[in-house]
């Protein structure tokens, strides 16, 4: 009998994900308050916030809503990634623990209520043997079933870029 591959499936909460992918963060020097936060920026452009980003981050998708837009006004897309992160996985009564590497779809996404970029979680999952498996899995679920922040339909809304 051969090996069974393990079923991708949904990680238990994409916040907690996020935190543990981005924990490296909070061990360097905080930006000043003017320049952002580690999760944001007041930069005209993302690159300030994807420069931080986990060294082995691929950029797997880029999102335009449709909206009415100012004659002068700069278009911002939300740009969609994916990265590695490592977490402790203890079976109740088990020890040792295991360590496992799990995937996180982010994004950095322009907010036109605070005038910033921010990054943020948007999904995560268990079991899936690279990060192109994991982004296309992950995209396919957010954009069929949605997460806590967007409905399905949210990408019904504008267009898509699947960069992978």
């Amino acid at each position: 009998m051969g090996k069974q591959t393990p079923q991708i499936t949904r990680f238990y909460d994409s916040v907690d994900a996020f935190m543990m992918a981005f924990s490296f963060l909070y061990r360097q020097k905080r930006p000043s308050e003017k320049d952002g936060d580690y999760q944001m920026s007041f930069s005209n452009d993302h690159f300030k916030l994807e420069s931080s980003n986990p060294a082995d981050t691929i950029k797997v998708a880029t999102f335009l809503r449709n909206k009415q837009r100012t004659p002068n006004e700069n278009i911002k897309k939300e740009h969609y990634y994916v990265c590695e992160f490592t977490w402790e996985a203890k079976k109740k009564y088990e020890d040792p623990s295991t360590l496992k590497t799990d995937h996180l779809l982010f994004l950095i996404f322009w907010d036109d209520d605070f005038n910033c970029w921010h990054r943020c979680a948007a999904f995560a999952c268990r079991d899936a043997s690279s990060r192109q498996e994991a982004a296309e899995w992950m995209l396919n679920e957010l954009t069929t079933k949605g997460n806590e922040m967007y409905e399905a339909d949210y990408f019904k809304k504008g267009k898509l870029e699947i960069l992978i």
